[in-house]
């Protein structure tokens, strides 16, 4: 779980529902500067959400886990439409927020901690998946989602191809492969004066997911794929 004081997002997020602050979150990795998060967009309705996402909800059966649930959006609309629906998140202050809308089950936790229920559908949204940090964690987290779905479930998941970003205007691929791979990300969050720790985040491009899923005994299927190296899959065993 993420203190209050060390969680620029989780502020962000309840400043914004209760005292509609909009000061937006800032962004840097060590590809990028100072990009600005909206925080508004982090309580879209579904009319707001892009196609992609669009498409996993619609795909949603039974019990549901959401990973990294944020201001709760998707749980939101799901609960809306009846599902039995978990949202989970790190944050404290998100959490407290998502009940505060309204959302019956809050689990404040890491999803490499779960144990013991089980669901039809987990969700892992807006790259949730990262959160195996590196790709050397992204087949032990495979392993251990197994013990987190029910029988004939299904895991659906986005995430995106980095390569893009370290072309040249010829098309060269500028990345040392003999180092880490490129969709390892650190990042560093920041929210008015409020700063925290680099962390790590994955983004993985689609057939290193497949390998790697295949490794791990899951079924892939690829849903949707947008022009800007973004994609939807779901998994099953």
């Amino acid at each position: 779980m993420i203190p209050k004081e060390q969680d620029p997002m989780g502020q962000a997020i309840y400043n914004f529902f209760h005292k509609g602050d909009k000061s937006p979150v800032l962004v840097d990795t060590n590809i990028t500067v100072d990009e600005e998060l909206p925080v508004p967009y982090l309580f879209r309705s579904y009319d707001e959400m892009p196609l992609l996402e669009k498409k996993a909800l619609y795909l949603v059966k039974g019990k549901v886990l959401d990973v990294g649930a944020g201001a709760g959006s998707h749980s939101l609309f799901l609960q809306e439409n009846g599902f039995n629906v978990t949202a989970m998140d790190i944050s404290a202050l998100s959490c407290e927020v998502m009940k505060d809308r309204g959302i019956k089950k809050v689990c404040c936790g890491d999803a490499w901690n779960w144990k013991g229920e089980t669901f039809d559908t987990i969700l892992f949204l807006m790259n949730g998946i990262g959160l195996v940090k590196t790709l050397g964690g992204l087949e032990p987290f495979l392993q251990h989602l197994k013990t987190m779905i029910n029988l004939g479930g299904q895991i659906l998941l986005d995430s995106s191809d980095l390569r893009y970003m370290f072309e040249d205007e010829e098309g060269g691929f500028w990345v040392d492969l003999a180092k880490e791979y490129y969709g390892e990300m650190e990042y560093k969050l920041s929210y008015k004066d409020l700063k925290c720790e680099p962390f790590p985040w994955l983004f993985i491009d689609f057939e290193t997911m497949r390998e790697k899923a295949l490794a791990a005994g899951w079924k892939l299927e690829l849903i949707y794929e947008d022009d800007h190296f973004h994609y939807l899959v779901r998994l099953s065993l």
